[in-house]
């Protein structure tokens, strides 16, 4: 049995006349009356009666015709999901992201990714860039958000720059230099740093150093946090100050300032995935993030 002697047979019964159901199908009268026998053969009970007035449909074919429309409408429905997943419109993405691109890129992209393709799942884990990088060799994320190492772009993680900002330094708003529109990184040369270890965000961490190194000072690490969020918080105590993205800025945590890092300092958010990840849902992904990024207004300084 074949979908087509479904289709015959849903034709009949609707029109009770073979004439009409073989126009409708455009095929001639007389197959479509040996289709219909030949199912009627294979099914071993008569689904029509027919006279040379009238056809009728019998119980047994009232029954099979519901179950013979309900299967074209799952066969036409599983071609529609086919050219929809073939389209990448449905499926699933694991999202990993740092926290400050919460205060930035993220949510633009994930609202308009989820506009566009309202069937695909998104899961959303934030985690730091070393573990992202873990997770997308081990396949549990498909995409991250994160600020990676010098270097990872030339081996197995392709990336994509989505959104570029300056570096400010987070002050308690009694701090000495608060009164300062730009900051000098070399007058920080005493201050307390609170950073993140370099083992959970070594790209941020060695870029830092070398901003600091070029002033001619280390800096001196007291305290170190996993997320930029909980490094300004930690700042709100006055245990020290900490070099953030501008995004950070709309953490809003009281009794923290920021101020610009002089010099035009400045971070680079990236979109990472594996180079030999090929998934439909990840390359809208990835055109939804490069749109998105491109159409943001640049953070002020």
């Amino acid at each position: 049995m074949e979908l087509r002697h479904l289709q015959y047979f849903v034709a009949v019964a609707e029109e009770l006349h073979f004439g009409r159901a073989a126009r409708r199908l455009n095929i001639s009268q007389p197959p479509l009356s040996q289709q219909i026998r030949l199912l009627e053969e294979e099914i071993g009970v008569r689904l029509l009666n027919r006279t040379k007035r009238r056809v009728e449909i019998t119980p047994a074919g009232a029954a099979f015709l519901a179950e013979a429309r309900r299967i074209l409408v799952a066969s036409e429905e599983a071609v529609r999901q086919a050219l929809r997943a073939d389209k990448g419109e449905i499926g699933s993405l694991a999202v990993g992201f740092i926290g400050s691109a919460n205060y930035s890129v993220l949510p633009p992209v994930i609202r308009e990714f989820r506009r566009r393709f309202q069937e695909v799942e998104l899961s959303l884990t934030e985690m730091n860039t070393s573990n992202q990088i873990e997770a997308l060799r081990a396949g549990r994320i498909q995409v991250g958000f994160l600020r990676p190492p010098p270097g990872s772009a030339e081996g197995e993680l392709a990336m994509l720059p989505v959104y570029r900002e300056p570096l400010v330094v987070a002050m308690s708003r009694n701090h000495p230099l608060q009164g300062m529109e730009e900051t000098p990184l070399r007058l920080l040369a005493k201050e307390s740093f609170i950073m993140i270890p370099r083992q959970r965000g070594p790209g941020y961490f060695d870029h830092l150093i070398a901003l600091c190194q070029r002033e001619g000072f280390s800096p001196h690490i007291v305290l170190e946090a996993s997320q930029f969020h909980t490094i300004v918080g930690l700042v709100a105590t006055e245990l020290g100050i900490a070099v953030v993205p501008a995004s950070m800025r709309r953490s809003r945590f009281e009794g923290v300032v920021f101020r610009t890092v002089a010099g035009g300092a400045e971070t680079i958010l990236h979109a990472a995935w594996m180079r030999d990840h090929d998934s439909l849902v990840l390359r809208n992904f990835i055109a939804v993030a490069d749109e998105v990024s491109k159409s943001l207004p640049p953070l002020s300084s």
